[in-house]
């Protein structure tokens, strides 16, 4: 299984969101530019979201999205879903009948066992720790830009 473009993009999105102050909107225009996010792909993403009651919109001067439920209550596999569908190692693990050798396969037990770490680490990690790895990522690089700056100083 491999995370889309566009479930990262929804993740990034909502960091954005979740790093302004509470209740503030943010400027889709904003979003995309600080993500990386192609301008056309946020309306859609926020759409979804807001149909999810992830996120609310306000239109006209100083709208944009916010989020509507606090960011530790929004974990990273449910985004993942709602984007590009279930999350799994194998498609097998997710339908019935998808695969004729599913009762004597011997792989099955082991891509069991990964689906269940990747949802565990998946659905633990919410986008309250997502921006706090953000926040300590800049704080990390600030500091190295500072000690950088005083190497070879008087």
């Amino acid at each position: 299984m491999e995370v889309t473009r566009k479930a990262e993009y929804a993740l990034s999105a909502l960091v954005e969101l979740a790093s302004a102050p509470p209740g503030e909107y943010v400027a889709s225009r904003v979003v995309a530019e600080r993500q990386g996010i192609p301008p056309k792909l946020i309306p859609q993403l926020m759409a979804t979201l807001a149909r999810h009651g992830l996120v609310e919109g306000q239109r006209g001067l100083g709208g944009g999205g916010r989020l509507a439920v606090k960011p530790e209550e929004i974990q990273m596999a449910r985004v993942i879903e709602l984007i590009q569908g279930p999350v799994a190692v194998r498609r097998c693990l997710v339908a019935e009948g998808v695969c004729t050798r599913m009762d004597g396969c011997p792989l099955r037990q082991v891509w069991a066992r990964a689906q269940e770490a990747m949802l565990s680490v998946l659905g633990s990690t919410t986008i309250a720790d997502l921006v706090a790895a953000r926040r300590a990522l800049a704080e990390r690089q600030d500091g190295e830009k500072a000690q950088a700056g005083s190497v070879g100083a008087p």
